[in-house]
């Protein structure tokens, strides 16, 4: 029998088997599509989760270095500090050959560590009282038991924390540990723990809060609490204690010149002219003058920081501000900035005007001194050596130190010292000059045999008088 297929229902079977197979591949690639994407989701998932820990630790690892970089600098800076250290003393004052007799005394000092003049953040408390010492404790101590707060404001720091302009507990540290080296340097020419110190020894300060506090602090070192309130302490209005020798134009327009040079520079120098603009960025957030702003002055906030273990607050996200590795320079800026004023004209003819009235005051003083030691020769019991000490600034020690041509071009830093020892030697009288503690004599007087004769400082005025402004008398180099 003939096998017959009905057209018709072939179609219809081909057609259900393709439609089947269609199916299927479909339903294949569905879920292999399914699958593509959940295995995409999961590593994206799984990269998302690698990255951001990375991006995070990156940012941290960002901010440590800042913070590293940060401290190093800070650290850089501590040297202008002058951090106080209990029996520490570095100085050669009283070491002088035993042949020489000491007549007495004259000590410039500025005053101890201060709250900035300039800041950068207003808001930001610094504890400044990270360095002080147990004699300031019993210092501190000491006026308490007055139960006055009149000497409280007059003799102490006001707060733990900096105070624009005002002396902190670690500057009045410094002042104490200096008057403490003093009196061991100075011990055996004298007792200072004598009740007659008040008779040998006496005191000059300007009118700021922060140098009678610093002058108060270094008696307290030197002569103890009995007697240190009882010593002979004279205010001063200006800060080069210019005594009758102080209006003078002739120092204003140089001052003036100096600092125009000095702006110049910064202006000029193309290795330097990054410094304004870096500046201008760090006072975006100050209140403050933003004009003129030097290297000294920029060190100035920095100290603020520095000298107290503390870092400034930094975002990642500001191009730059005070702890960023961009003002790593600031060494070298300050470095042309000090050798610019070291060489200045205009400076050390403006010094010379300036420390005129202090030179001549401390002249008189070692002529005192030399003509009452005659009178001692004369068989008129006198006893010596004598003490006078001037609690001052940076400035007030810049301009003696241009004067007699031993200024580096760094202002001095806190509690910096300049002195003087008047010596006799049979008829014969001395001066031996120490700066911080380093005996400078030779560079006043190269060809001296061994110091400098007692009378030098006012013969090397009259000397720069001459030279610079062609007269000796002060009215007429003032009106030059």
């Amino acid at each position: 029998m003939e096998l017959t297929i009905n057209p018709a229902s072939y179609s219809t079977w081909i057609w259900s088997i393709m439609k089947k197979k269609c199916l299927l591949f479909m339903t294949f690639w569905t879920v292999f599509v399914v699958l593509l994407g959940v295995y995409w989701y999961l590593q994206l998932l799984q990269h998302d989760q690698h990255t951001q820990p990375n991006i995070a630790a990156r940012e941290q690892s960002s901010i440590n270095n800042g913070l590293g970089a940060s401290s190093a600098f800070l650290d850089s800076m501590k040297k202008y500090c002058n951090i106080p250290t209990l029996n520490h003393f570095n100085g050669l004052e009283g070491n002088f050959e035993e042949e020489y007799d000491l007549l007495g005394v004259i000590t410039i000092f500025r005053h101890g560590d201060r709250g900035p003049l300039v800041t950068v953040n207003d808001k930001i408390e610094i504890n400044c009282s990270s360095y002080v010492t147990e004699r300031y404790k019993q210092l501190e101590n000491y006026v308490r038991t007055y139960k006055s707060d009149l000497l409280v404001v007059k003799l102490l720091p006001k707060s733990d924390f900096c105070i624009p302009g005002l002396l902190s507990k670690q500057g009045a540290s410094q002042l104490i540990e200096l008057g403490n080296g003093f009196k061991e340097s100075y011990a055996k020419y004298y007792d200072f723990s004598d009740s007659n110190a008040v008779k040998h020894v006496s005191a000059s300060t300007t009118p700021y809060s922060r140098t009678i506090q610093s002058v108060y602090s270094f008696l307290f070192g030197l002569v103890g609490s009995k007697t240190f309130l009882n010593i002979n302490l004279q205010k001063k209005s200006d800060v080069t204690f210019c005594f009758k020798n102080c209006r003078c134009e002739a120092a204003i327009r140089l001052e003036k010149s100096h600092k125009l040079e000095l702006n110049k520079l910064f202006e000029n120098d193309l290795s330097l002219t990054n410094f304004s603009s870096q500046v201008q960025m760090i006072l975006k957030n100050s209140g403050k003058s933003k004009k003129s702003i030097l290297p000294s002055t920029l060190k100035d906030m920095v100290l603020h920081y520095a000298c107290h273990d503390q870092i400034p607050d930094c975002s990642i996200k500001e191009s730059i501000c005070l702890n960023s590795t961009t003002i790593m320079s600031l060494d070298y800026y300050l470095k042309r900035e000090a050798e610019a004023s070291a060489s200045g004209l205009n400076l050390k003819k403006a010094a010379i005007l300036r420390a005129y009235g202090l030179l001549n005051n401390i002249d008189q003083q070692i002529l005192s001194w030399i003509n009452m030691s005659k009178k001692r020769k004369s068989k008129i019991l006198l006893n010596f050596p004598y003490f006078h000490f001037f609690s001052g600034h940076d400035l007030t020690l810049m301009y003696i130190l241009a004067s007699l041509h031993i200024y580096d071009g760094y202002l001095p830093h806190f509690a910096s010292r300049l002195t003087f020892e008047i010596l006799s030697k049979g008829s014969q009288y001395y001066l031996r000059i120490l700066w911080n503690g380093l005996d400078v004599t030779k560079k006043i007087c190269p060809s001296s045999p061994t110091y400098c004769n007692a009378r030098i400082l006012v013969n090397f005025l009259h000397i720069e008088m001459k030279r610079y402004f062609q007269t000796e008398k002060f009215s007429e180099a003032c009106e030059v």
